[in-house]
């Protein structure tokens, strides 16, 4: 009687860890949402180094799709870092960078507590031809969803801003009730839309996006911004920049 032979063992070849280099990014959400390029490097996931990754675009891929929320990627661009929190996955065809490729990138310090992740925000970098820039938060103001027509104003949203009055006070002419329910409405449509608004309120004076990163506040904004392009002009200076002037008193 023949004897059969066991069954041959399949030997499953497991990635190392290793940074991630972005392929094919051109025309996907990835730039149109937050501007990242072809050959962007990313080092680390949620403050977490790629040394400590199996896989880089396996573990956002896995992450945003069970959890639905943002992962923050930090990016080596030219030899600078920034980080973003991004929503949707890295590419398939992006490479795992091994061997020199991969030391070439183990120095950067990306290490981040989850309690320091959660401060940050992302923002927007906008310029105009002649580089005036300024900063705009991606995080939703609680102002906005609550007494719209002040964020309205803020923001130099007339054309809205006369719409919706005009709305609400017809509405109230008509009954009460009705005035209360159109102001509702402008609270909800505000709310949900106030980034793009925000926006376009910008973009209207010219101004173009130019960056999308992760910041803790509006200062720390410009100053990663400026180690991108030293030739942006802040309409407001950052503090980071104010501390190194020469003079003889103080800033208050």
């Amino acid at each position: 009687m023949a004897v059969s032979s066991p069954p041959e063992e399949k030997i499953v070849e497991v990635a190392a860890p290793g940074p991630l280099k972005l392929v094919k990014v051109k025309g996907t959400g990835l730039q149109r949402d937050y501007f990242l390029q072809n050959d962007d490097v990313v080092i680390a996931v949620n403050g977490k180094h790629w040394s400590q990754i199996g896989s880089i675009e396996a573990t956002v891929r896995t992450a945003i799709e069970r959890t639905g929320r943002p992962v923050l990627a930090t990016i080596v661009r030219d030899q600078k870092m920034f980080s973003v929190f991004v929503s949707k996955p890295f590419p398939k065809d992006s490479i795992i960078l091994a061997g020199e490729e991969a030391q070439a990138f183990r120095d950067f310090k990306t290490a981040m507590s989850i309690a320091y992740i959660r401060t940050l925000s992302n923002y927007v970098i906008l310029a105009d031809g002649e580089n005036a820039a300024d900063v705009f938060e991606m995080r939703k103001s609680f102002l906005a969803m609550i007494f719209p027509p002040l964020w309205l104003i803020s923001r130099r949203l007339w054309e809205q801003l006369a719409a919706f009055t005009c709305a609400i006070m017809t509405a109230f002419v008509v009954h009460q009730f009705l005035g209360l329910l159109m102001y509702f409405f402008m609270c909800v449509y505000v709310g949900i839309r106030q980034v793009p608004l925000g926006l376009s309120s910008m973009q209207r004076e010219g101004m173009r996006r130019r960056m999308v990163f992760a910041a803790s506040d509006e200062h720390n904004a410009q100053a990663v911004a400026l180690d991108f392009n030293d030739k942006l002009q802040f309409k407001f200076t950052s503090r980071e920049k104010a501390d190194g002037l020469a003079i003889d008193v103080e800033i208050v």
